[in-house]
């Protein structure tokens, strides 16, 4: 738990005391808009003095003769536990996802003897501690692709490529004088829904975003609109988004497989190279980091979520030209790079999904009982819970608990307190 983030509340000394987290508090989220956050947890240690913790998180305090908060950490995360909270969890106006402490008093948890249950966390702890170390070189190893993508791109600008010239050889110029024409689609009036495979279709800006055309990513044009045929994208063609987001306008593809009847879109352009230009080099120096910041100083627009760039500012970006056999030697040796990281993408891909299966495989085998041996001279969690019952019986049936934020009216408009959230706890 990361207590660095953190805010000043408006509340007194007096009003903050009963919700300051403590050593061993284990705080739940009550509210998220995924369904996979909701109810996630975590326990808090060495915890900076005083930090309350929030109206959109439920504090949970084990009993300590009955759990350890440990146990309560490892078995949250599991498939057992997730499962129950994302089913009761309930949908709110603003469709957010919420659970109540009646959620969490209603959760089924196998509760072994706390002796049983130290032999548990320690053994977790060894597995996982080996488990979490290889899952982070191999998140290490996908942030990492991109990257890798990137620089063999920037060899296609800064000429070291085998069996080429050196930049020194290479004349510096504009995308103008390698484009012949650049040609743009229309906007139409489209369905919501993708088109069928006898109707038109007009592709998204998302099909130009990551890299590779993406010909699912478009929408039904409506029936009876009038198509211009000089609109539809072919195979080989080369295009790039005109109007996208900050980081992604100008993404370009060169077409691979296409369905029929798919049409450019007003926020598409397909360049046209000149004779002797070959696309398989031209769509590597668009794509590469040196021309990606050239676009993105030329974008124009106020709003981050759709930014422009012009034919005239895409017509005047500075690229180095080499020949055309150098051309085809660059585009060839990049494919094979590029076709080489994508190899390796894929091996790190299932590696990391095996390491989650593993993961939810040792907390099933934790908490079946399977993961370490079972001790009959342990004292079960039932006698336990009936002595506590009896000992509580015999002071009157008081039991501890911690303090909650009393009720009171509710106060003014005015008042700074009208802005406080109510506090939520739940103590096993």
């Amino acid at each position: 738990m990361d207590f660095s983030d953190q805010k000043n509340g408006a509340w007194t000394k007096d009003q903050a005391t009963p919700f300051l987290v403590s050593d061993g508090d284990f705080l739940v989220s009550r509210g998220n808009g995924s369904r996979k956050l909701i109810g996630r947890g975590a326990l808090a240690r060495h915890v900076p003095s005083p930090v309350a913790f929030p109206s959109t998180m439920i504090r949970v305090r084990v009993h300590p003769e009955v759990m350890i908060s440990e146990y309560l950490t490892t078995i949250w995360e599991s498939l057992l536990v997730r499962h129950q909270i994302e089913k009761a969890a309930r949908t709110t106006v603003h469709r957010a996802y919420t659970i109540s402490h009646d959620t969490l008093a209603d959760i089924r948890l196998p509760l072994p003897p706390i002796t049983e249950q130290r032999r548990i966390v320690e053994k977790l702890q060894n597995h996982l501690t080996h488990l979490d170390s290889g899952q982070c070189s191999l998140q290490r190893g996908i942030s990492l692709i991109p990257e890798l993508r990137s620089a063999v791109r920037n060899t296609a600008i800064s000429g070291r490529v085998p069996s080429t010239s050196t930049l020194n050889h290479w004349r510096w110029g504009q995308l103008g004088d390698v484009i012949a024409r650049i040609e743009t689609g229309r906007s139409l009036p489209r369905e919501r829904r993708p088109a069928k495979e006898n109707e038109w279709g007009i592709i998204k800006a998302s099909a130009m975003t990551w890299g590779n055309f993406n010909n699912d990513e478009h929408k039904a044009v409506q029936a009876g609109t009038k198509i211009d045929p000089r609109h539809e994208i072919n195979q080989n063609d080369l295009l790039i988004s005109r109007a996208n987001t900050s980081t992604h306008v100008g993404a370009s593809v060169l077409v691979g497989e296409c369905r029929p009847r798919l049409l450019l879109s007003d926020k598409s352009l397909r360049l046209v190279p000149k004779e002797g230009i070959a696309k398989t080099w031209l769509i590597h120096i668009l794509s590469s980091p040196y021309v990606r910041r050239q676009i993105s100083s030329m974008a124009t627009g106020t709003l981050e979520s759709m930014r422009n760039i012009t034919q005239q500012n895409l017509m005047r970006i500075k690229i180095p030209i080499p020949s055309h056999e150098e051309q085809l030697v660059i585009g060839d040796a990049i494919k094979a790079q590029l076709k080489r990281i994508d190899h390796l993408a894929e091996h790190i891909e299932p590696l990391r999904l095996q390491s989650e299966h593993l993961r939810e495989s040792l907390l099933t085998r934790a908490f079946e009982g399977q993961l370490v041996r079972q001790n009959p001279a342990d004292e079960p969690v039932s006698a336990t819970l009936a002595r506590i019952r009896a000992e509580r019986e015999a002071q009157g049936g008081r039991r501890e608990s911690t303090p909650r934020r009393p009720r009171r009216p509710a106060p003014s408009s005015s008042s700074p307190l009208a802005r406080t959230a109510v506090q939520l706890e739940f103590e096993l």
